[in-house]
This record gives structure tokens, C-alpha cells and sequence, in this order.
């Protein structure tokens, strides 16, 4: 949900409303936003992986797994009940212009669809900035891991080309869902500025009351030679005034919690929170993916 601080994370963008608020206002009506801004993976990065795992959700609400510079990925639970995949890229613009219109952008800086998978959903979007998105029903489940990934790679001199990638674990292989390009990539080969974050888009009131939990790996990123994976993470969150909220070391990255009868007890916010040990359990998914992502080219 976003052209952001990437430097604390772009998360809080897909709050529209909220935004347009007081930090007292935000806090009546919904759950913070908080988020996970990845670091020491290297800045060169063609693609980045990651996998997260909601642990407790509720409808309207939003698991981002990777936010970066240009655009972002995650699932998607809404106030019907349906899952989704969102994969969104932004165009030239301000992502806190809550008033942009889709029309209004001329045709030749626009993000443009390079391709959609089967099943997905494109269209484009404003009142956030302004841009193209794409969506899917995805069947991800409460307690089970949603691998995904973002590759990177010039569209001429002035665009770059983003890719979205979903893990498939019924077929055991790696679904491209979408590409789009765009002039914010301002013609790099690679995804800068990575975060995750956990969102409460429903904002009715009665949302701020149930707690949203989930577990991210470390990010996993591919400068062309090797993976690096991040060694640390800051936590952080939009300007709601809510203290309902929490983030932690997993066992194999780390973890956020908002909402309901949260409690900031683990680690304070602005901090940064140093991963759990346990061994990386990534490495076969990864190279197909490079796979997946060599053949397309």
C-alpha cells in the first residue's frame, strides 16, 4: 500500500485515509501500521525473496512482503473473506497525493503491464499516488508460509522492468504474476529500499480490536552472483498514535504484531531487531526461482 522514506519504509502509503488524518484521529478509528525495514543485504540487489507466515489476520487487512522503491507485494485479506495476491507499481508522481487520478497521467509516463499470469486481475490505480496494479485470489492460509519475490530489470534506458513472483507450493514451481514498467526505476537492474509491513485497511473501529500477527524471514537478496540475506531489521510505524503494537526476533527473521490488546513489551519502536539463528530452509525455492527468472529473459 505508498515515493516513500525508504530509509524507515514505505508501508504506511497503503493507509490513504489514515494519512490523511491526525495521528489521535487514526488511532480511534484503526490499528497502526507497522513495519520491517530491511538492512545489510547489500544495495545491488536484482532480486529479492522472502517468505512471511500470518499467524493471527482479520478481514481488511494487508501482509506486506516486499515494499520497495517503485512498488509492492504482499497478500491480501478482504472484509468478504476472500484471499488475494496484490502486486502494485507506482508511476512518476507523489504517493501522498490521495487525490491523483489515473487518467490525468500522460500516456508516456505511465507504468506500463509487460505481462499477467493466468487468473490475475490489472487494472490501474489512484488516490495513492498512481499506477498499475494487479491481483489474484491466492488460497493462503492462516499458519502457512507465502513465499514470494521481486526481480528487477531494465525496460530501455529510463524504465525498469519489476516482476512479481508467487510460490506456488501445489505445483512446487514459482508463478509470475506480473510485470509492469516504469519510469521510477529510472532504467536499474535492481530492488532498492526493501520493507515488509502488516496494515488495517478496513479502519471501521471495530478493526483496531483484533490482532494482527506475522512471522517474516530474512530477506533474501541476489546481486547476480550470490545471495545475501539481511542481517537486521528496524521496526517501525506511521504516525497513528497507538502503542498497540509489537515486533520481535523470529526463529528464522522476525516478527510483527498491531491491533487488539497489543502490547509494546519485545522491542521499543525506531529499534532495530537482530534475526533468530535457525537454519535457512530457502535455498531449494531460491534456485528455482533464478531459474524461473533465467527463462523469461
Amino acid at each position: 500500500m505508498k515515493r516513500l522514506l525508504m530509509t524507515i519504509c514505505a508501508a504506511a502509503c497503503a493507509a490513504t485515509v489514515g494519512l490523511a488524518q491526525s495521528g489521535e484521529q487514526q488511532e480511534a478509528r484503526q490499528a497502526r501500521s507497522v513495519h520491517l525495514g530491511y538492512r545489510g543485504y547489500g544495495d545491488a540487489a536484482t532480486v529479492c525473496y522472502i517468505e512471511a507466515t500470518a499467524d493471527r489476520f482479520h478481514p481488511g487487512s494487508y501482509m506486506c512482503l516486499l515494499g520497495f522503491d517503485g512498488g509492492y507485494a504482499g497478500v491480501q485479506e478482504h472484509v468478504n473473506g476472500n484471499h488475494v495476491a496484490i502486486f502494485s507499481v507506482w508511476e512518476p508522481g507523489d504517493a501522498f497525493d490521495f487525490k491523483a487520478r489515473q487518467e490525468n497521467v500522460r500516456e508516456s509516463i505511465r507504468t506500463r503491464e509487460l505481462y499477467h499470469g493466468e487468473g490475475v486481475r490489472v487494472k490501474r490505480f489512484g488516490g495513492e499516488g498512481t499506477g498499475g496494479q494487479s491481483m489474484m485470489d491466492w488460497p493462503w492460509k492462516l499458519g502457512e508460509p507465502v513465499c514470494m519475490a521481486v526481480s528487477a530489470a531494465p525496460d530501455g534506458d529510463d524504465r525498469t522492468a519489476y516482476t512479481c513472483w508467487v510460490w506456488d507450493a501445489a505445483k512446487g514451481d514459482w508463478f509470475r504474476m506480473a510485470t509492469f514498467s516504469t519510469l521510477v526505476g529510472k532504467g536499474r537492474d535492481h530492488v532498492v529500499g526493501v520493507y515488509s509491513f502488516l496494515e488495517d485497511f478496513r479502519r471501521n473501529i471495530e478493526s483496531k480490536r483484533h490482532i494482527r500477527a506475522a512471522r517474516f524471514s530474512r530477506l533474501w537478496a541476489w546481486d547476480g552472483q550470490k545471495w545475501a540475506a539481511s542481517d537486521r531489521a528496524r521496526f517501525t510505524a506511521d504516525n497513528n498514535t497507538s502503542v498497540k503494537i509489537d515486533a520481535g526476533p523470529a526463529a528464522d527473521g522476525f516478527w510483527l504484531a498491531t491491533g487488539g490488546d497489543t502490547a509494546n513489551v519485545t522491542v521499543p519502536l525506531w529499534q532495530e531487531i537482530r534475526p533468530g539463528g535457525a537454519p535457512d530452509a530457502s535455498a531449494e525455492r531460491r534456485a528455482k526461482l533464478l531459474k524461473a527468472i533465467e527463462a523469461i529473459r
